[in-house]
């Protein structure tokens, strides 16, 4: 799951490996501080669109606002509507060691 970082853990909700825990951290998004929020650390939450699941939770709304930090996403303002600039595509891939399709 995600490269190996997540794991399913108790309740339907996930867990962070050490590798997760490592690439979280140099990603520049600290887990720690987000396990002491009142909402789920992290789970699976069903995309409404495309009916399959994403990251949800605590864990997954920090890596949204890393992202749109970063410009690898920006937000449609009218919508929740995401949008994928070339140069964030670009840079999203090389965070998370991925290679772009062909």
């Amino acid at each position: 799951m995600m490269q190996g970082w997540l794991t399913d853990g108790a309740a339907g909700e996930y867990a962070l490996t050490a590798a997760g825990e490592e690439r979280f951290a140099r990603l520049g998004l600290d887990p720690a501080p987000l396990r002491k929020l009142r909402r789920r650390f992290a789970c699976p939450c069903l995309e409404w669109s495309e009916r399959k699941p994403h990251l949800g939770g605590a864990l997954g709304a920090g890596l949204l606002q890393l992202a749109l930090r970063q410009g690898w996403v920006e937000q449609d303002l009218d919508s929740r509507a995401l949008a994928v600039p070339t140069k964030g595509q670009r840079r999203l891939l090389a965070a998370f060691d991925m290679v772009s399709p062909a």
